[in-house]
């Protein structure tokens, strides 16, 4: 599909590229979600697959999730598609009630 073959140009993003991969295999995510704990990386969520987890150990993570968000945003074919983050990066200070 020429959609998925515009998509896989930002496959730089390795969001999208995982994306790609997927949708390529015939599953279109239901929710993809960023999160922190018990690993860093990126959950993808299906109606009729199991679910997949992509793991990114590195800083890249929240670069690649704010990218992936903007280019996903752009395909009107993952409308569909719900983006999601988890509590916040536990490494990230937390400032206390006054």
């Amino acid at each position: 599909m020429q959609w998925i073959d515009d998509l896989e140009v930002e496959a730089w993003n390795s969001v999208i590229e995982e994306l790609v991969w997927h949708l390529r295999n015939g599953r279109t995510p239901t929710t993809i979600t960023r999160q922190f704990e018990p690993e860093r990386g990126i959950a993808f969520r299906f109606s009729s697959a199991p679910p997949c987890f992509l793991a990114i150990a590195d800083t890249s993570l929240e670069h690649h999730w704010k990218d992936a968000v903007a280019i996903i945003g752009r395909f009107p074919q993952l409308n569909a598609t719900r983006l999601h983050c988890s509590s916040a990066d536990p490494a990230t200070p937390r400032r206390s009630p006054a």
